[in-house]
């Protein structure tokens, strides 16, 4: 091998930081063949998508070999509208064998098909404009490109191994075919493509190319991790004493060999996320793929916590609006056990800018999130096409699915029913407080009325299940025409015998006022929406930290879904009786087995402040209830 032998490629940039095309080609190769192998694929959508991603990632920017774009990374020139990977298609159009199918993922893996409804995205008229200004005029400087093009091509198909035909025609076509203008254009799409299936097709392969470009650019093409098969002494629980492994319910084992669709219902503290996680144990697959679905970001990044130890801790991520916070926040902790404080705050800052886009892509094989951005998939929202290389064949966890307004359940129960026919996706849903008419829905409309063969209850005929369904954990006491704020003496005393209280209110301003009129020498906090986004997290892991909690914790509902918190005595405004029941959950949580006590809870009929969120005569029958 000599070396002029790839002397014309070997010049070319990909990126400003001096990146050669040949490295960053290289990247996304290889970024492609790990996904193709850590991706729930059968082995037929594997045939057919392993030669065609392969092709796209060595050809995707071959585009910016023109001049123009070279002399923008040198800082040469300024940006005039050129888009190498229009220029990539055109590339291919006119010297290279290549399908429709694999031009449009290379004309598309930085921007969307054309809407000529968007008058600020005329992308029809750019790319006339731009390939009659930057290809066929003749005082432009790729005119001397043109003449190397196909020794260039040539270097490049051997570098790289292809096996493409290269053909030159003896005259350049002035624009893209009709045909990939055609695919390029949301009005003319479905006429070209009629197929639904052959479209998702088309956006398979663009998000499977996106992914590989992503995953190059970040520099972890070498790093996409390897879903983790997990066993029952990944998770089993054990004795905080002894550290012996307990045994499971009879419940939780019957779900170590369930391997269809389940609706648990289970009381709070019964093991539920080792009942999800052992029902994991019986559906996963080669690369699979986890979602664990949460109402509320304090919850997701505590199961986040939780799942890292399961499944390793570069395995799992949260997917949430405040994703990059979460990832700042654990790798600032990592540099604070290692001493460099210092040095750290800029490069975990683009690190966990990394971490956060990756997140929502096809790199983390276990995702905690909200149902938001599952249901956005569903509506073809951003990211769509690449997460339907995700949703093959994966386990979905869904908890606390009560707690969703009725708009968000209706598009949740829609959502399922699409990922479940067309991705074959298997669901877990899980709670303490499925309302009937919910469990009915679901039963009713995502699998067909068959109840028996899907809802899963503890057995009040298993011993060990029986354990859970007897135990009585707590006593109410409901405080008729009385408000929190005239039981502060009571408050205060049962915190100066040592006990650690939760009050839960309606409103902020409620939980402030309360925060600051109870007084005691103890530690005290306050949790509510209304605070800073990382006052929030900061105080999200104080409240959550089990060697020191605060003794005296005042919330809002942000406390109900999740949380895991366990205290001596409970304080809580009238609610309706499903947060109610969340409520009681954070009271006593993890009794002791040997000497089980029974925690009052008190409850108030009136409210301080206003509840418009909560109907009255919703918050009125539950009074009667009681």
């Amino acid at each position: 091998m000599t070396g002029n032998r790839f002397s014309l490629i070997k010049p070319f940039l990909a990126k400003s930081d001096g990146t050669t095309l040949i490295q960053h080609t290289q990247n996304v190769l290889t970024g492609a063949r790990n996904l193709l192998q850590r991706l729930p694929m059968s082995d037929d959508e594997k045939r057919f998508f392993e030669p065609r991603l392969i092709f796209c990632a060595i050809f995707h920017d071959i585009g910016k070999i023109h001049p123009f774009f070279q002399a923008i990374l040198k800082n040469e020139e300024k940006h005039d509208g050129i888009r190498h990977e229009i220029i990539s298609a055109w590339i291919l159009e006119n010297y290279l064998e290549s399908e429709l199918i694999e031009r449009f993922a290379i004309a598309t893996h930085h921007r969307g098909i054309i809407n000529p409804q968007e008058k600020k995205r005329l992308e029809a008229i750019i790319i006339d404009g731009m390939l009659e200004k930057h290809v066929i005029a003749v005082e432009n400087d790729f005119q001397k490109t043109i003449e190397q093009l196909p020794d260039i091509l040539r270097q490049w198909c051997e570098y790289f191994q292809s096996h493409r035909d290269i053909r030159i025609r003896e005259e350049q076509q002035p624009s893209l075919s009709w045909d990939l203008q055609d695919v390029l254009n949301s009005a003319d799409q479905k006429e070209m493509i009629v197929s639904p299936v052959e479209r998702k097709i088309y956006a398979k392969l663009r998000g499977l190319l996106m992914a590989a470009d992503h995953l190059g650019s970040a520099l972890i093409h070498d790093t996409v991790p390897d879903y983790t098969f997990i066993s029952l002494s990944d998770f089993q629980p054990r004795d905080k004493n002894t550290g012996e492994r307990l045994p499971l319910r009879d419940f939780q084992k019957k779900l170590l060999t369930r391997k269809n669709d389940t609706i648990l219902h289970a009381p709070t503290g019964s093991g539920k996320t080792e009942a999800a996680l052992a029902w994991v144990v019986a559906n996963q697959q080669q690369n699979n793929r986890l979602f664990y679905l949460l109402p509320f970001t304090a919850s997701i990044n505590a199961m986040v916590g939780r799942l890292q130890k399961v499944f390793g801790e570069n395995h799992v991520t949260p997917l949430h609006s405040r994703t990059m916070d979460f990832f700042y926040e654990q790798l600032q902790e990592e540099a604070s056990n290692l001493g460099k404080e210092n040095d750290f705050y800029r490069e975990a800052q683009d690190q966990a800018r990394t971490l956060k886009s990756f997140s929502r892509e096809l790199y983390f094989p276990v995702k905690v999130a909200t149902p938001h951005q599952v249901v956005k998939h569903a509506l073809f929202g951003k990211g769509w096409d690449m997460a339907m290389s995700d949703y093959h064949h994966a386990c979905c966890i869904v908890d606390e699915f009560h707690a969703y307004d009725p708009f968000l359940t209706g598009l949740m129960i829609a959502t399922v029913r699409w990922l479940k026919q067309t991705f074959a996706v298997e669901f877990f849903f899980m709670s303490a407080t499925i309302p009937r008419f919910l469990e009915a829905l679901l039963v009713e409309h995502v699998y067909h009325g068959e109840k028996k063969e899907y809802v899963l209850h503890p057995s009040p005929d298993s011993e060990s299940d029986r354990e859970i369904l007897d135990r009585k954990r707590h006593r109410l006491v409901c405080m008729p025409d009385s408000r929190v704020d005239e039981s502060y003496d009571e408050i205060e005393d049962m915190l100066d015998d040592g006990k650690n209280v939760l009050i839960i209110v309606n409103n902020v301003k409620t939980a402030q006022a309360i925060f600051h009129a109870i007084e005691f020498s103890g530690t005290k906090k306050l949790l509510h929406g209304g605070f800073h986004r990382k006052d929030r997290i900061l105080m999200e892991k104080e409240i959550t930290d089990k060697n020191n909690p605060p003794q005296l914790l005042v919330a809002t509902q942000a406390v109900e879904v999740s949380l895991d918190i366990s205290y001596d005595v409970g304080f809580s405004e009238l609610a309706p009786i499903d947060a109610l029941i969340q409520r009681f959950g954070r009271i006593n949580r993890n009794p002791d087995k040997e000497h089980p006590v029974v925690a009052p809870i008190y409850l108030f009929e009136n409210i301080m402040g206003k509840t418009p969120f909560y109907p009255k005569r919703i918050l009125d029958a539950t009074w009667q209830h009681f």
